[in-house]
């Protein structure tokens, strides 16, 4: 046993490095060592940096009478009692710390000092606070000059007079932003931000540094912040992703510190009244009320510009009904395909026909052209990867983003901008080399119109290498000619009764449906072999044929009768799903039994499997029936969504789609709505407004679409049975 440590005085000062391995031996017994491995793992050093560091910590703990073990081949070990080894970390905390700082650290550490400096400071202050000569100080203001110089600030360096930064208060804020991030990872900002870092995640050493490093932020504000964040989401209908929510917290929380210390930002009046003059000014109004309001400051017109513009550069959804937005939108659009094609060229390879890609990209640009032109910059923790692991890709993004700099009107794109953008690039050619092994499969619901539809595109979702050859009614399964033409399995949102190879899954693809269909083609993979060829060869045409001609002339008629016989009505109350069906089965007739025999219809395709779409919240009422001649679609919606006893979900209204029996192509047109409702948020948004203009106007435009795409695939058409 070791003599008792009720009167130790500390005999030897330790390097913070020291201190944290200190403590991370005082967390093992000498049952369950650490090894050195161990040790340079949790505090990201190598073993030899641990290694050269054990020797002194041997000392120290022989000095202070501890009794340190090392055990060749199994670890380190501290053998003391529990009783002991607290009194080991109550030492460490009141020890005198030796500073060793890497360069970069001490750069940063410098780069923060300078930051939050209000006087100059002489030279001497910095070479004794970091032990350096005063060459070292010199090189390290020229490195941290040109990490400055992106955001117009300047060291000045005055004899005489000392060190110190010149620049404007929304470089300085921008700058003080960016060192946190240099700092930290994104995760780890959320983390402590959110007060969820536990010691255990990291030696109580190094949580006490990392916070240190956020002394331009106060917890009081940023959950302040974040409060009146969440409430602005909910108001502007948007979502951030977690760099944009970063970003905010991390900007608006420096604003109101910055703000108590009196150091308040100017904007151009021209740049501040266009800021005003959009929807997000409104709720930055709201913001810095209730800032103002809870930490009893006043915020100018030119701070509530400030947040506007954060609030601007940082949402991925967009306010319904926002005309400018849209506007906007439509220009991204033609700036994406520019630069789409740019990358083609670049990379010798065709994207256009990921529609995928055009959509994701003009979401995903629309802020940041708002950002570029804001001067507001994001962190990209992925960017060495793309840079590392996608260089072609990367290259051909940063040449594509110089059409970016002329809409943005900036002089460059930060390379987190790009690779951001790259990212996107790098799916969509996924995308395409996963095509050289995909399955070729056919998919199937109660109708081949409704639920197939929905589920089709879930699957392209879901997995790129699946190929979707057949979409079928379950009535009509031709096994036979599924093998020949080379179907590898059937994906149904019903059970069926055939000798072949299928997957039962809901439309909306839960968890257990992708692991299902994984685990299909894991095993089909084994015996697989290429079957596509025949398929495709089978297909191919070399002219349009007078049945071509009537094929498109028919998709068109069935396209324009849809459009304009769309019917909406509006439901006040309804206890149950049966409630709403004779509403359905006589929204597109006036006779009773002809009313009757569709509701009859669709309680039959009900009962054969749910219709109800959980993630758009409607139900799915659809059928083939003699009602009717040609496709129809309408809506039903509910004043007061309930939520059924039947379904775990809430209905908030549903869709009826009616095809006649006997038409193949009714059933594809409509197939196409299904498809469209799934993919487009725009219709799914129009129809719980109950707003159909506009509607009728999204959907014809994706019918359009289609109607085109329809035309360009005419030598490869999808089968629909």
């Amino acid at each position: 046993m070791s003599p008792s440590k009720s009167n130790i005085t500390k005999k030897k000062g330790l390097t913070a490095r020291q201190k944290a391995i200190i403590e991370i031996l005082t967390k093992f017994t000498a049952t369950n060592p650490v090894t050195i491995s161990a040790i340079s793992e949790k505090l990201k050093l190598s073993s030899r940096t641990i290694l050269r560091e054990m020797p002194e910590i041997e000392n120290w703990l022989c000095e202070n009478q501890f009794k340190f073990i090392r055990k060749p081949g199994v670890g380190l070990v501290l053998e003391e009692s529990l009783e002991n080894q607290k009194k080991i970390l109550e030492l460490l905390d009141v020890e005198t710390v030796e500073k060793i700082y890497s360069k970069e650290e001490r750069r940063k550490l410098l780069l923060g000092e300078l930051l939050a400096g209000k006087e100059p400071r002489k030279s001497f202050y910095f070479t004794s606070k970091f032990k350096i000569s005063e060459g070292t100080l010199s090189n390290d203001l020229d490195v941290l000059g040109k990490w400055l110089a992106a955001y117009n600030i300047k060291i000045i360096r005055k004899q005489g007079l000392g060190i110190y930064l010149e620049a404007t208060e929304e470089n300085y804020r921008q700058a003080i932003a960016n060192v946190v991030y240099d700092f930290m990872e994104e995760k780890e900002i959320l983390s402590l931000l959110k007060g969820h870092h536990s010691a255990e995640d990291a030696p109580k050493i190094e949580v006490y540094t990392r916070n240190r490093l956020l002394h331009f932020l106060d917890d009081a504000i940023v959950k302040t912040v974040e409060e009146l964040l969440n409430q602005a989401e909910k108001k502007l209908k948007i979502k951030y992703t977690d760099s944009a929510y970063i970003g905010l917290v991390v900007h608006i929380s420096l604003a109101v510190k910055r703000i108590q210390n009196l150091e308040k930002i100017e904007m151009q009046q021209q740049k501040l009244q266009k800021l005003l003059l959009t929807p997000e000014s409104s709720v930055a109004k709201e913001i810095a009320k209730g800032l103002s309001e809870t930490f009893h400051i006043e915020i100018p017109l030119d701070e509530i510009g400030f947040i506007t513009m954060h609030l601007l550069s940082a949402k991925t959804w967009f306010l319904e009904n926002d005309m400018e937005i849209n506007t906007q939108k439509n220009s991204i659009r033609q700036l994406v395909k520019d630069m789409v094609h740019l990358v083609e060229q670049q990379l010798g390879i065709s994207l256009k026909e990921n529609e995928e890609l055009y959509e994701d990209l003009t979401q995903h640009i629309l802020p940041v052209v708002s950002r570029l032109s804001m001067n507001v910059h994001i962190k990209n923790t992925q960017l060495q990867t793309i840079k590392q692991n996608y260089k072609d890709i990367f290259q051909a993004t940063a040449q594509a983003c110089e059409l970016l700099k002329k809409t943005a009107n900036v002089d460059s794109v930060p390379e987190a901008e790009i690779a951001f953008i790259a990212m996107h690039f790098c799916a969509a050619v996924e995308k395409l080399h996963s095509k050289e092994k995909q399955f070729l499969i056919a998919v199937v619901c109660p109708t081949g119109m409704g639920t197939s539809r929905m589920l089709a595109a879930n699957l392209k979702k879901s997995f790129y290498n699946l190929e979707i050859c057949y979409i079928l009614s379950a009535l009509h399964i031709d096994t036979q000619k599924l093998t020949e033409d080379g179907i590898d399995f059937i994906v149904s949102t019903v059970e069926l009764d055939i000798d072949y190879t299928y997957a039962c899954v809901s439309p909306v693809l839960m968890e257990q449906d992708k692991l299902l269909l994984t685990n299909i083609m894991k095993t089909l993979q084994k015996t697989k072999t290429l079957k596509s060829t025949a398929l495709k060869q089978k297909n191919l045409k070399k002219y349009t044929t007078k049945k071509d001609i009537a094929y498109i002339t028919k998709i068109g008629t069935e396209i324009i009768e849809l459009l304009e016989n769309i019917r909406f009505f509006m439901l006040q109350q309804v206890n149950a799903i049966e409630d709403i069906l004779p509403l359905a089965g006589k929204l597109f007739t006036k006779e009773k039994e002809i009313a009757d025999s569709v509701t009859k219809t669709l309680l039959q395709r009900e009962m054969q499997a749910q219709t109800y779409i959980s993630n758009l919240e409607i139900m799915l009422f659809h059928c083939k029936t003699q009602a009717v001649k040609h496709c129809r679609f309408g809506y039903i919606g509910l004043r007061e969504p309930f939520f059924p006893k039947k379904h775990t979900g809430l209905v908030r209204g549903a869709v009826v789609m009616l095809a006649p029996e006997k038409e193949p192509i009714c059933l594809q047109t409509m197939s196409a709505v299904s498809g469209a409702l799934i993919e487009n948020k725009e219709l799914i948004k129009y129809l719980h407004s109950v707003d159909q203009n506009a509607f009728v106007t999204e959907l014809e435009r994706c019918l359009g679409k289609y109607y085109e795409n329809t035309l360009q695939n005419l030598y490869h058409p999808q089968k629909i049975l």
